[in-house]
């Protein structure tokens, strides 16, 4: 499916979900400031003709990155979570530290080497609630993953990269603590472990309610991990983010 399909799809299930059945509606804007801790790559990655296995972070000049997030979510009978979720992520790289790259077909060698890497994802997510009292909220479920991924290097008018679009399907969790009326804990995330390469998007972090009835302030730490090594790519990356972001609840009739 291509990128315009896949939003025009998502842009449709938010409008027209919340009238299909009453439910409680969030609505999620999360921003803040991303970091690499690592970002290896490899492409193509077969044992002929491999390309050169190199850093974006440590072999580059990594800049730091801002990002938002947005999620919609509909909680139905206090029972049944549907979210979507749009987060587009793009981080620059300068000034290659190697004499030379082998990268996608192409090689690169001397000064002026940028990178970049794109990971943008559209989610689709379900999480059934096994545990909701006052203090603990349980929920877990499904994901599907939509990615919009590229890894990119670029010298004077020499350009190459690699791109996929696919789907991936991981496992979504959510638990809330709830000690006092006006704070909560929350676990959240979407993951899954497999031969091939393992993906992990987990935030940790507090809400507390702030000014008008139903909006709540949001901050914390989210970390995205994972990759893959197969014949066409090796790349394996670890993006920190300073989270900061305001929710607002109301109730669909």
């Amino acid at each position: 499916m291509e990128k315009p399909q896949l939003r025009i799809l998502f842009l449709f299930l938010f409008l027209t979900l919340p009238h299909l059945v009453k439910s409680q509606f969030r609505l999620n804007l999360e921003s803040g400031a991303a970091f690499s801790q690592y970002n290896d790559v490899r492409v193509p990655n077969g044992e002929s003709n491999s390309g050169t296995l190199f850093s974006l972070q440590d072999d580059f000049k990594p800049s730091t990155t801002a990002f938002f997030r947005l999620e919609m979510s509909y909680l139905i009978k206090g029972k049944h979570t549907v979210e979507l979720t749009a987060a587009p992520l793009q981080i620059g790289y300068q000034d290659s530290q190697l004499e030379e790259i082998n990268f996608a077909g192409s090689l690169f060698s001397g000064e002026g080497i940028d990178g970049s890497y794109q990971f943008n994802t559209y989610r689709a997510s379900y999480r059934y609630r096994l545990v909701g009292n006052n203090q603990w909220i349980l929920d877990l479920g499904a994901t599907i993953l939509a990615r919009d991924a590229r890894i990119a290097l670029e010298q004077g008018e020499l350009q190459a990269e690699d791109t996929d679009l696919g789907f991936v399907p991981l496992l979504s969790f959510n638990l809330n603590y709830s000690p006092k009326d006006k704070l909560s804990f929350v676990l959240k995330g979407d993951a899954l472990v497999g031969p091939q390469g393992r993906a992990e998007d987990i935030f940790a972090g507090i809400n507390y309610p702030i000014g008008t009835k139903g909006l709540q302030l949001k901050a914390g730490y989210r970390l995205i991990e994972g990759g893959a090594d197969v014949d066409q790519v090796y790349n394996f990356a670890y993006i920190h983010f300073a989270s900061l972001g305001l929710m607002y609840d109301f109730s669909l009739r």
